[in-house]
């Protein structure tokens, strides 16, 4: 197998410090991703898929429709997130702060790769953030 280019480590490294991720994240991330323990053991393939991950394409599920939240749990995050107050100038969703508190509440990166179950779990945080006003 080819090893991951430096182009790519790099490109690893820039989208994980844009994340948030320290570099102790970044590598359980790595490891719970390609099964890697090292960054410089990664293969051309295995860094495409961090580096998709990492920039919000995400990876596929062996199980997809099963594992992946409903467009009703979508609606209602966008729902709670917007009588929370998290939205831009524009009104609009502010994504960054969602993906935030979900990265905080269940370790996912972006709140669109939830699945069902932490999707219940995240409305229901948000629920009672909303109830406590």
């Amino acid at each position: 197998m080819n090893s991951a280019s430096a182009a790519q480590k790099r490109k690893i490294f820039v989208l994980a410090k844009e994340q948030g991720m320290d570099q102790e994240l970044l590598h359980a991330y790595v490891c719970a991703l390609v099964k890697k323990e090292s960054l410089s053991k990664l293969t051309i393939r295995e860094a495409i898929q961090v580096i998709d991950g990492l920039s919000g394409k995400g990876t596929r599920s062996p199980c997809p429709q099963r594992e992946a939240m409903s467009q009703a749990q979508k609606g209602y995050l966008v729902h709670l997130a917007k009588r929370l107050g998290w939205v831009d100038e524009a009104g609009q969703l502010d994504e960054g702060r969602l993906n935030g508190f979900c990265r905080s509440q269940q370790g996912v990166l972006y709140w669109t790769g939830l699945t069902r179950a932490k999707a219940c779990r995240v409305i229901e945080a948000m629920k009672a953030m909303a109830e406590r006003g």
